[in-house]
């Protein structure tokens, strides 16, 4: 068993015996008991770059992230931190780590890829899909991360080849209406029949309303009358009328309409 007296942080002027004398080269330390090292002064640190990494579990997998990375973004995370208790030390070690309940690995791994710091220099920034970048959207909406929502809506609207469907099933479930619009545009001019996966997205109520403005409003469309977007959105998607003229940017040809009238 060590002696005693190493339990205690020697000075930097104190005598190093190691048996013939001479002092080790390098930083000077000394052990406790246990045969770790001594806590250090209590010195300031930079937040900006002093990790406090916790260790979160997501259906029955171990995660270990900086959880300041996570309350930067977050409402939910911030609050976590500064409220006094034992969720201020929850997380410390994998035996009493954080638990995210209601949460999906797969959605969890999607948000990290996001948030997480490049490791080196010219790294590409991660390239998710629309499916991928849903899942960040949902934690996001989920732990009021506004910053990282918008992003991830800017992102995901400039993606291509994606399903109008699925863009159509994601807007409304997250209130994005500057999607339904263009997108329900596609669907509505596509040639490709209603299938049984379609049904199931938007239910079978919305795409028996879309069929049937399909079906009525194919002609005019093809003598440049356009579909009538109104009709469309108070009857499948619910919108004032207000809100429809924004989805569809025919306010202000309107007004533009009314001014020539005059």
């Amino acid at each position: 068993m060590l002696d005693d007296s190493l339990a205690t942080l020697k000075a930097p002027s104190e005598s190093w015996p190691i048996g013939n004398g001479a002092e080790p080269a390098g930083p000077r330390y000394s052990f406790l008991s246990d045969g770790t090292t001594p806590p250090p002064a209590a010195y300031p640190r930079n937040f900006s770059f002093y990790y406090d990494y916790r260790s979160f579990l997501v259906e029955g997998v171990l995660f270990r992230f900086p959880i300041n990375l996570l309350a930067k973004e977050s409402l939910v995370f911030r609050d976590m931190m500064e409220v006094p208790g034992p969720l201020q030390t929850e997380g410390l070690t994998d035996e009493n780590p954080i638990h995210l309940d209601g949460v999906s690995n797969a959605d969890f791994v999607q948000l990290l890829t996001i948030l997480a710091p490049p490791q080196r220099f010219k790294e590409p920034t991660p390239k998710l899909t629309f499916d991928e970048w849903t899942s960040v959207l949902k934690l996001s909406d989920m732990w009021c991360m506004d910053v990282v929502k918008e992003h991830a809506i800017s992102t995901m609207n400039s993606l291509s080849g994606v399903d109008p469907v699925d863009k159509v099933v994601v807007a409304r479930k997250y209130g994005i209406t500057s999607w339904l619009a263009p997108t329900i545009n596609v669907i509505i001019q596509r040639s490709q029949p209603w299938n049984e996966r379609d049904v199931e997205r938007l239910g079978l109520s919305t795409v028996l309303k879309l069929a049937e403005f399909r079906d009525r409003l194919q002609p005019r469309s093809q003598y440049g009358y356009g579909f009538d977007w109104e009709l469309i959105f108070k009857d499948v998607i619910s919108l004032t009328p207000s809100e429809i003229l924004d989805l569809e940017g025919q306010g202000e040809k309107k007004k533009k309409k009314k001014k020539k009238g005059k």
